[in-house]
Formats: C-alpha cells, sequence, structure tokens
C-alpha cells in the first residue's frame, strides 16, 4: 500500500514537471513573423517573471542539485519584481528597464536590473538546453545533463569562483 501512494506521487510529480518543462520549451526561438512576435512577448517584465517563477518551481521539481542557480534566479526575480512595483506603467517592458538604466550610467553595476534581466536569460537558456536533455534521455545521470548544459551556456560568463561553486553544488 505504502509503495502504491509513493508512486502516485512519484507520477504526480513528474506530471507537474513535465508540464513545467515543456512550457518553458515554448521559449526556443521561431522563424519570421512568429519570431517577431516572441521577441515582443519576451520584452514584457511580468511575462519574464512569470516565466522566471515557472522556472523556480521546476527547479524545485528536480531537487537540490541546482541550489545555486535556483537562488541567482530567486535573486533576480525579486529585483526586478521590486522595481517593478515602484512602478508598473513605467517598467511594463524589459526595454523601458534597461534604457533607464543605460540612460543614468547604471546598467552595468552588479545590482542593476539590466544584469538581473541577462542572468535570467542566461539561466533560461541553461535550463531549456537541461530539460530538452531530460526529455530525451531521462534514464541519463543529472549529474552528466547538468554538467553538459553549464559548459555550453553559463560557464562561458562564470569566473573561476562561479564555477567552482557549480562544480561543488553538482558533486553533492
Amino acid at each position: 500500500m505504502e509503495t502504491e501512494i509513493e508512486r502516485e506521487k512519484m507520477e504526480r510529480g513528474k506530471s507537474d514537471l513535465r508540464v513545467a518543462m515543456e512550457e518553458l520549451c515554448l521559449l526556443s526561438p521561431g522563424d519570421g513573423e512568429e519570431q517577431e512576435q516572441q521577441q515582443q512577448i519576451r520584452s514584457s517584465t511580468m511575462d519574464l517573471l512569470c516565466v522566471s517563477k515557472q522556472l523556480l518551481h521546476v527547479l524545485d521539481e528536480i531537487g537540490p542539485t541546482l541550489l545555486v542557480l535556483r537562488q541567482d534566479i530567486q535573486q533576480n526575480v525579486q529585483r526586478l519584481q521590486d522595481l517593478h512595483a515602484r512602478d508598473s506603467s513605467k517598467y511594463s517592458t524589459l526595454t523601458a528597464i534597461l534604457i533607464e538604466e543605460v540612460e543614468e550610467g547604471t546598467s552595468k553595476k552588479t545590482n542593476s536590473c539590466t544584469r538581473a534581466i541577462i542572468w535570467l536569460a542566461r539561466s533560461m537558456n541553461f535550463s531549456v538546453h537541461l530539460l530538452e536533455r531530460l526529455m530525451k534521455n531521462p534514464e541519463s545521470s543529472l549529474k552528466e545533463m547538468v554538467e553538459e548544459a553549464y559548459k555550453s551556456t553559463l560557464k562561458p560568463f562564470h569566473g573561476w569562483i562561479s564555477s567552482a561553486a557549480y562544480r561543488l553544488q553538482i558533486v553533492r
């Protein structure tokens, strides 16, 4: 009886994860007119926040293996949420945020929303790569898939400290 309940919980968790994975895979760019429409959709601050929160849910389902990534995404989401809450009409698009920070000269600062947007995009790129691998090869080692996705997406942008933190997190 206990194994039946555990099996049902596991199946429910897998279906939640699959739905979230499919939603995140919708981020892949299309062709021509479809790509232009996707560009407009992606420029919405609320859309980015919603997708980022969905990504956090997916990472929660995967487990503690990606805790460092999860914390980074949460911090960037919070930064954008705080700015958006100050004036939701002014900061309704990512473009408006970027333009303002560039004009103020704050876009390259560590705590800028511009950097938060860039790192959220990179995190999503990593997640899409990882989730595609998980969907194609569900029996493969999660550790190996995380390492492959990390090397091809995030590692080029990380210094040695960040790379070491990811390696330590993956090994656990």
